[in-house]
């Protein structure tokens, strides 16, 4: 399914953006859920959905 592999592309290239960016990590790790974080991700151009963030996060 192309559009797994371009959410998971996505998120893979805001987490790059993350480790890098002290305040937009502080944002993230201060998110209520996983929501917050795929509307901050969205902020900055990256789109993925909650359900991708869940899958990373699980491993």
């Amino acid at each position: 399914m192309p559009s797994k592999i371009m959410s998971k592309a996505q998120l893979t290239a805001f987490l790059l953006q993350v480790e890098g960016d002290p305040a937009l990590k502080a944002r993230v790790d201060g998110a209520a859920d996983s929501a917050a974080v795929v509307l901050i991700a969205a902020e900055t151009g990256h789109v993925f959905s909650a359900a991708t963030l869940s899958r990373q996060q699980r491993g």
